[in-house]
C-alpha cells in the first residue's frame, strides 16, 4: 500500500470520572490531618469500610473516633562513658502513637469509578507520620493495576455489538509521524 489508511479514523474518548472517584483520587497521595481525614471519612461513609492491620472489619464509627484521638509519645534514653581517653555519648528516641481504638490500617472505598463502568474496591493504605502534630498519609493500593483492569473493562465493551466487523481497537496513546 502506497497509502495505508491508518489513522484516516480517529476519535478519542474521555470518559466522565464520578464524584466519589474523583474523591478517591484527591485522597490518593495526601497527608490529612486527623479532622481532615476524619471528616473525609464521615463524608464518603456509604462508599467505605475499614480495617484493622490484621484485616479485622472495624465499625466506621468506631475508626473515624480513633483517628481523632491520636496520643503521640516519646521517650528518650541517654548514655554517657567517660574514661580516661575516650567518651561515648548515645541517644535514642522511641516515638509511638497511641489510641483507645484500634486504628484502621486500610480503607476500602467502592465506586462507581467512571459512568458505565462496573463498580469496583479500592484499598487505600493509611500511615501514621507522627511528628508535632500527627499525620495521616493515604495511598490507594495497586492502582495503576486497577485502571489497566478498567482500560480492558471499556475496551471490551466498545468492541460489543462489532463481533462480526473487523475492529481494532487501541487503548493508549498513539500519534502519526511526520
Amino acid at each position: 500500500y502506497e497509502e495505508p489508511g491508518h489513522g484516516d479514523h480517529r476519535a478519542v474518548l474521555q470518559l466522565a470520572k464520578t464524584e466519589s472517584f474523583k474523591a478517591l483520587l484527591n485522597a490518593d497521595g495526601t497527608r490529612f490531618e486527623q479532622r481532615e481525614l476524619a471528616e473525609w471519612m464521615e463524608d464518603w461513609r456509604d462508599h467505605l469500610e475499614a480495617l484493622a492491620e490484621d484485616g479485622a472489619i472495624l465499625p466506621l464509627s468506631n475508626a473515624v473516633a480513633a483517628i481523632r484521638r491520636i496520643t503521640i509519645g516519646t521517650t528518650a534514653e541517654t548514655t554517657s562513658e567517660e574514661q580516661t581517653f575516650s567518651n561515648r555519648r548515645s541517644a535514642m528516641a522511641e516515638v509511638e502513637a497511641k489510641h483507645k481504638d484500634t486504628l484502621p490500617a486500610f480503607l476500602k472505598f467502592t465506586c462507581e469509578p467512571y459512568q458505565g463502568l462496573k463498580e469496583r474496591t479500592f484499598t487505600v493504605r493509611l500511615s501514621l507520620i507522627t511528628g508535632e502534630k500527627p499525620r495521616i498519609s493515604a495511598r490507594i493500593v495497586r492502582l495503576e493495576t486497577a485502571e489497566e483492569e478498567m482500560a480492558k473493562e471499556l475496551e471490551d465493551q466498545l468492541r460489543t455489538g462489532f463481533e462480526d466487523t473487523e475492529v481494532r481497537t487501541f487503548v493508549g496513546d498513539f500519534s502519526l509521524g511526520t
